[in-house]
């Protein structure tokens, strides 16, 4: 009131006929020191409006002596200490093991503390890594043989492979005590890359002792047919084992998974292909059924005259005619690659399109269909 006031002291009026006299002009009332506690040159004069600058400075004065400091640090620091003054979390992974093993092992169990330090030991996981990575090495020197043929080379292959195989048994039975087997969440073949290393060891036992069991007095020769039966055919997932990397280095599990989950949007893509093939089986069971399976055969024998055969026409229509002597265009051949390539029905006409697709032997197919009888062909060539 009294900044109010003053501006208007200098006013003096008087009511005709009365004493009435203007009262004297209000004392400024000092600042309320300790309250607001303005600076002296932050003080306003009568009549004078507060800057901007002397209004912050006034309530960063009296938040200073009402509440405290005001701290100036920046958000980023504020919440560097709001993070930090939060309780670290265990980094252990003492949560993470069952408290039971195969249903009797608990965690104070000796033979199973063993197995959890050295399942966990920094240069086991090293030694794994450097065998997988030298079987890798093996499969890629190794040099198949048809039948029981092999030589010297795959033979001391074939010995370092069991000692492979015993290594990553090892691995596993260790890995299956210290984390237990399967009913515990975090168990070891509740892991897919355990899973799937487990396979691989299991298919890899299986194929040795079957080996050993069906070889009878005349030894054959190692890495061929055992006792009549093809020991190679389980033999084939070895290729599975490089993997393994996968599942001893995390940064390539991170790879893989964003990789199949890429894959997932060009299910889209797969379709229209598909789509396609089929379109196009359906055209060639309609023009090509049941037309490459003549060739040329001589009359007197009935066997086929060509070292190698293709479709062939009959005479009077469009297509290929047998041109060599005492030979006719009969039916009776199984067809192009053993009877594969064909039109009969609509999954050889679905791998036929799909061999043209890949644009591996198309010019095969094409020759062959453009030999086959029809009433009319034609080819366009861009």
């Amino acid at each position: 009131v009294a900044n109010f006031l003053s501006p208007l002291s200098f006013l003096s009026f008087s009511i005709p006929g009365s004493d009435y006299s203007p009262p004297p002009p209000l004392p400024r009332p000092p600042p309320p020191v300790g309250v607001v506690g303005l600076a002296p040159e932050h003080i306003p004069t009568p009549g004078a409006a507060l800057s901007w600058q002397a209004a912050i400075d006034a309530a960063r004065q009296a938040k200073m002596m009402g509440r405290g400091p005001i701290s100036t640090a920046s958000s980023t620091q504020r919440k560097r200490q709001h993070y930090t003054a939060k309780p670290k979390k265990q980094t252990t992974t003492t949560a993470t093991r069952p408290p039971r093993a195969l249903l009797c092992l608990t965690l104070k169990n000796p033979i199973r503390r063993a197995c959890i330090s050295i399942v966990e030991w920094k240069p086991f996981e090293i030694i794994i890594l450097m065998t997988i990575f030298a079987n890798c090495v093996a499969l890629a020197v190794y040099i198949p043989f048809p039948e029981d043929d092999s030589n010297a080379t795959n033979s001391n292959l074939e010995r370092v492979e069991y000692l492979f195989l015993i290594i990553f048994t090892v691995e596993a039975f260790l890995k299956v005590i210290a984390y237990g087997l399967l009913f515990h969440p975090n168990a070891y073949l509740r892991n897919g890359w355990n899973l799937l290393d487990f396979i691989i060891v299991v298919v890899g036992l299986f194929s040795a002792i079957l080996e050993q069991a069906t070889k009878g007095d005349g030894a054959t020769p190692i890495g061929g047919k055992a006792a009549g039966f093809d020991v190679k055919a389980l033999r084939a997932f070895r290729v599975l084992r490089p993997l393994r990397l996968v599942s001893g280095v995390p940064s390539l599990q991170v790879v893989l998974n964003s990789i199949i989950k890429a894959m997932v949007p060009l299910l889209h893509i797969a379709l229209l292909v598909l789509f396609v093939i089929i379109i196009y089986a359906i055209i060639g069971l309609e023009l090509f059924m049941g037309k490459m399976h003549k060739t040329c055969v001589h009359n007197l024998t009935g066997t086929i005259a060509e070292e190698k055969p293709a479709p062939c026409a009959p005479d009077g229509a469009y297509g290929r005619h047998c041109t060599q002597n005492g030979t006719q265009c009969r039916v009776g051949w199984e067809g192009p690659n053993d009877g594969i390539t064909n039109f009969d029905n609509f999954a050889f006409a679905m791998l036929t399109v799909f061999q043209c697709i890949t644009m591996e032997g198309w010019t095969d197919v094409l020759y062959w269909v453009s030999r086959t009888p029809k009433q009319c062909f034609c080819v366009c060539v861009d």
